[in-house]
């Protein structure tokens, strides 16, 4: 990082961050270093490059991020110092890491699916449904002791209570119906 400038753009919201960086790296030719996310909703935008390219794409996304209204506050610092690296180059060093382990992980997931695809043979497969009137059928069937039913919700019952034939209320009544109703129609069915 000698002989560059770090620009420094804070906002207040991810929205400006991203007008602030886009403007920034549209106008000059910089690179965008992170943008860092404090808190309670600030962003800092973080670009690196020459000293006048960064001063014009600082001065740049300061002037589209004005109408926005989150303009906390922008800084240069140009020529900075050899050993300020140490504070970016973990940024640097993960961003130039992951894109070659995931190239390695595609190229050795293609390889196996070409090697997998000749293997397998296509069969049908056999799908068993089951009906829905068969498990309605069942749970008419079916009788509920009081110690069930209790411990059913009321929206339960209600569902229940739709599905027995004989349960002696209307639909109406169903929907209308509180718990000890409810319980008291299905017991009696």
């Amino acid at each position: 990082m000698t002989k560059e400038a770090l620009g420094l753009v804070e906002v207040r919201g991810y929205i400006g961050a991203v007008v602030a960086a886009d403007a920034a790296l549209k106008a000059a030719n910089v690179s965008l270093l992170n943008v860092e996310r404090i808190k309670a909703g600030l962003h800092t935008v973080q670009l690196v490059g020459d000293v006048g390219a960064v001063k014009a794409a600082v001065d740049s996304a300061v002037a589209s991020i004005s109408d926005l209204g989150c303009l906390m506050s922008s800084h240069v610092i140009p020529r900075l110092d050899s050993q300020t690296e140490i504070l970016f180059t973990d940024i640097r060093k993960k961003d130039i890491q992951k894109p070659a382990k995931v190239v390695e992980e595609v190229e050795e997931v293609i390889e196996e699916a070409v090697v997998v695809s000749e293997v397998v043979e296509e069969k049908p497969l056999v799908v068993e449904s089951i009906s829905e009137e068969v498990i309605v059928a069942q749970e008419a069937s079916s009788s509920y002791s009081l110690e069930e039913l209790e411990k059913l919700k009321v929206v339960e019952l209600r569902s229940i209570a739709y599905r027995e034939p004989n349960i002696g209320l209307t639909k109406k009544q169903i929907k209308f119906a509180n718990k000890k109703t409810l319980l008291d129609a299905l017991l009696k069915k």
